[in-house]
């Protein structure tokens, strides 16, 4: 159950194009998370098994490189917005 709530929020993210855009969805779905009583280790844990699922496939080299990118960075604000 808490996987299909984490699975439901965390898929806006797949369509973010920027910082901004990902830190925008990440301000409005982690307290969602949080009040489903959802804890930060399921969150990480969710997002870690199911990380390349958030990059944009490409068969473009140069895009694959900003594809991990944005993946690292969807990371690094999670885990910021997590620990406040």
């Amino acid at each position: 159950m808490k996987e299909e709530i984490i699975s439901k929020y965390l898929e806006r993210l797949k369509s973010a194009n920027s910082a901004s855009e990902i830190n925008s969805i990440l301000d409005e779905i982690i307290p969602i998370l949080k009040a489903s009583g959802i804890s930060i280790g399921e969150i990480i844990s969710y997002f870690r098994i199911h990380q390349r699922d958030y990059e944009i496939k490409s068969q473009d080299h140069q895009n694959s490189i900003a594809n991990y990118n944005k993946s690292q960075d969807v990371i690094q604000l999670l885990m910021l917005k997590l620990n406040k």
